[in-house]
């Protein structure tokens, strides 16, 4: 039996679609660092920074440390102050058919629950968001040292949702294999593609959640 629907957060309840904001390697030229070599080091150790293991501002000190550079604290506070800032824009911009559905499934007596692969500086606005008051349990890969598509943050979700991940479905765009994951903790995992078709070069899926709106047929069917 249905109990409980768990959705990824970045574009499926929130997208940047509107903002875009340029990838953590775009960073290099602020921290006197070639684009390329910076790449591969960001590449080893974002992990670390996705699992809650370094902090993000230490990465990027270590990383420029490793480049023969020195990164300074203002610069350090001032690289994250901004994706503070940039990642908070998408809660700011809430869409009213996310806010209606969440409203729709806890009316229908549904648990809702978020996991998200994400910094620290990524969530800060959380709290404070329409999002946060409508989610029984928010999943986040840095406070726990879990990821997608690892099954056990899915298991971690649902047990905070005290529902089986049998009596569960996933819903998100499929980025980090996520779709895969939650299918071997056992859950429905409904692709999303609602926000992504507003991205260049985006492909339809074959069965995918094209709007909103089918998500809400879903469940009343």
């Amino acid at each position: 039996m249905l109990r409980a629907i768990l959705f990824d957060l970045f574009e499926t309840l929130i997208t940047e679609s509107a903002t875009r904001p340029a990838g953590v390697s775009s960073l290099a030229p602020v921290l006197g660092c070639d684009r390329e070599a910076f790449h591969r080091e960001w590449t080893l150790l974002r992990p670390s920074v996705v699992l809650g293991r370094l902090a993000f501002r230490d990465a990027l000190r270590d990383i420029a440390a490793r480049l023969g550079r020195q990164a300074d604290d203002a610069t350090l506070q001032q690289v994250c102050d901004v994706r503070i800032h940039l990642k908070a824009e998408p809660f700011r911009q809430l869409e009213s058919e996310i806010i209606a559905m969440l409203d729709h499934l806890r009316g229908r007596g549904l648990r809702v629950g978020v996991i998200s692969n994400c910094f620290a500086e990524d969530v800060v606005a959380w709290p404070q968001s329409a999002l946060a008051s409508r989610v029984d349990a928010a999943v986040f890969s840095f406070d726990i040292g879990l990821a997608k598509p690892d099954p056990e943050i899915y298991l971690r979700a649902t047990a905070r949702l005290n529902v089986e991940a049998s009596d569960a479905w996933y819903i998100g765009d499929g980025g980090d294999d996520e779709l895969s994951g939650a299918e071997q903790a056992g859950m429905r995992a409904l692709k999303a593609t609602w926000f992504l078709k507003r991205w260049p070069h985006s492909q339809d899926a074959e069965g995918a959640l094209a709007t909103v709106d089918e998500v809400v047929r879903l469940i009343d069917d």
